[in-house]
């Protein structure tokens, strides 16, 4: 769609921000086309909410107040619904409702080995140690700190230092020691416009997240001043210090607030206490997981692939930092290299005891979690299953903590969104569905970590890499193949022994191709072959043999205790998506 909106666009220029940025007017203009393709949505802009309405324990409607670009609230609105969705930053109905929630950084646990105080080399160089390190001094403690927020600025280059958004004078407060900019920086935005993060030396500002978070809308507004003037700041130094008068705020983005964005950029709010807590372990490759992605979580609605990434908390005091401790910038966190893809439980979004609401934004997360599901594609993904689950909850007269699961699942998946992440599945690929369905189910076989290089820089910035591929026409292996109808068909282990000399315990495929083997032999028509040695005495399953048609129609007929059939050649060896495809039709 914003591809769409480009080619459509004659101002538009072409630079390297094609397929990953895009003006925010543009983001305005897509977002307002797809909600017009739904008459029943009706949009309310400049409204804010103040209180909830509820009978007991469930919220059965919101109080909103008009609130314009000022500040200054109007005119009261009352909304009534069956199920009540609250995807803001803040999570502002949670503390109306008496929803218990987590602010700030938990302690550092077995589960979070990154939580709480830290100090870390991400953005610094500290002599005699490597890269993505530790720093002495971290205690690990908990506090109630958030991190940076933001207005992230967009900016202009206008070719020129006289142009009419160049500004006269600074704002209140300005101090050039809280800035550094690169005068060779480019813009990566179309029509030559810059994204003004910043980060520690730049938009960047420390010390007030948490109190944001917890005031009411008539105490953000002082807090809103503070940041637009530190923002403001950045760009009167990018002018005058910073050597780049030719950049100023763009002429065509928020042409009625003074073209500054209208919203702070909060990176986390309030997380509210949920039927499932994400922690780092949950997003972690390592803790939990198989090396390439966070452990399996069957309960997935939606995934993420964003490192666990937090700007800084605390600090620094001044621009040079001591290599630890005191004084420099603490709370920084850019485990990229060691999160994986991973998924979130639908039990996040859930209240543990209150009803008729949900949090795609505010989810049950510890601060290590939340530093990777806080970006907008993935809360993106989180409303679209909250929007999913309550109306599931609403056609079948559920509670929402009542939903199954499942439902949740097979209706986003009928919507094409992804619960658990390949390289090479788009969503209209035909054995999209069914490659979905088995991989949360744990049955489709991934790749030995030893097999691929997997150094620090094929981090998920590379994912390209072959751990990530389901490949879909590579023909399946019976190993691949056994591990596939065992879990997909949820068939209980049975292992009697070690019988095959070339699946010993430790193989990948060791107890399905035994849960084949004892499955088999009790059957009256055995269903499994295999080659056997020595009279008997060993034999081989042969599990990197190709699977072909009949044989795998074979298997499942013994497993189902009925007749498979296949169309087309029975004899032609199976890829991995037709047999994902086959075992789903049995599910």
């Amino acid at each position: 769609l914003v591809q769409a909106h480009l080619k459509n666009d004659p101002r538009r220029v072409w630079n390297i921000a094609e397929g990953r940025a895009w003006e925010p007017h543009t983001a305005a203009t897509v977002y307002a086309e797809m909600v017009a393709e739904h008459p029943m949505i009706a949009t309310r802009f400049n409204e804010v909410a103040i209180d909830v309405e509820m009978k007991g324990e469930r919220v059965t409607g919101v109080i909103t107040r008009h609130r314009d670009n000022e500040g200054t609230l109007g005119k009261e609105y009352r909304y009534a619904g069956k199920v009540i969705v609250d995807a803001t930053y803040e999570a502002d109905l949670a503390e109306f409702a008496n929803i218990p929630y987590r602010i700030g950084r938990e302690a550092r646990s077995k589960e979070e080995p990154h939580a709480g105080h830290i100090y870390t080399n991400y953005f610094r160089k500290v002599k005699g140690t490597l890269p993505a390190t530790i720093l002495p001094e971290s205690t690990g403690v908990a506090d109630h700190r958030s991190q940076a927020f933001t207005y992230r600025i967009t900016a202009k280059d206008y070719g020129r230092p006289d142009h009419p958004y160049r500004l006269k004078k600074p704002p209140p407060g300005y101090d050039a020691a809280k800035y550094k900019w690169n005068k060779n920086s480019k813009p990566i935005i179309p029509n030559r416009k810059f994204d003004l993060l910043g980060i520690t030396w730049g938009g960047d500002l420390v010390g007030y997240g948490t109190q944001w978070v917890l005031a009411d809308w008539k105490e953000r507004v002082e807090i809103e001043k503070i940041y637009h003037n530190h923002d403001l700041g950045y760009l009167y130094y990018i002018q005058t210090e910073g050597g780049s008068p030719n950049i100023g705020l763009p002429d065509d983005e928020f042409q009625d607030n003074g073209n500054f964005p209208y919203r702070l950029y909060v990176r986390q709010g309030r997380r509210i206490e949920g039927l499932y807590t994400l922690t780092e372990s949950d997003l972690h490759k390592d803790l939990r997981g198989d090396g390439f992605r966070g452990p399996l979580l069957s309960e997935s609605v939606a995934i993420g692939v964003y490192g666990i990434d937090a700007h800084r908390v605390q600090g620094p005091d001044g621009r040079q930092e001591p290599p630890y401790g005191q004084g420099a910038a603490e709370g920084t966190l850019h485990l990229h290299d060691a999160t994986g893809p991973y998924q979130i439980p639908y039990g996040t979004l859930v209240p543990k005891k209150h009803n008729g609401i949900l949090f795609p934004v505010g989810i049950s997360s510890t601060h290590v979690a939340i530093c990777s599901v806080r970006m907008e594609p993935v809360w993106s993904a989180l409303g679209q299953a909250a929007g999913a689950a309550a109306a599931l909850a609403i056609d079948n007269k559920q509670e929402l903590r009542d939903v199954s699961v499942q439902s949740i699942q097979d209706e986003l998946l009928r919507q094409r969104c992804t619960l658990f992440f390949y390289t090479d599945l788009p969503c209209d690929s035909a054995a999209f569905t069914a490659v979905q369905k088995l991989s949360l189910l744990g049955a489709v076989a991934g790749p030995d970590i030893n097999d691929y290089n997997t150094k620090q820089s094929k981090g998920l910035a590379s994912l390209e890499l072959k751990a990530y591929q389901f490949r879909p026409d590579k023909p399946i292996t019976l190993g691949e193949f056994s591990k596939m109808v065992v879990n997909g068909l949820q068939i209980p282990l049975s292992i009697t022994a070690s019988h095959f000399t070339d699946v010993p315990r430790g193989h990948p495929a060791f107890k399905y191709i035994e849960t084949l083997y004892d499955y088999s032999t009790q059957s009256k028509e055995p269903f499994f072959d295999f080659d056997p040695r020595d009279g008997f005495k060993t034999a081989l399953a042969h599990p990197e043999d190709k699977v072909r048609g009949a044989q795998a129609a074979q298997i499942l007929s013994g497993l189902l205790h009925k007749k498979v059939s296949l169309s087309g050649n029975s004899e032609a060896e199976l890829t991995r998506a037709e047999a994902t495809q086959l075992v789903y039709q049995h599910l």
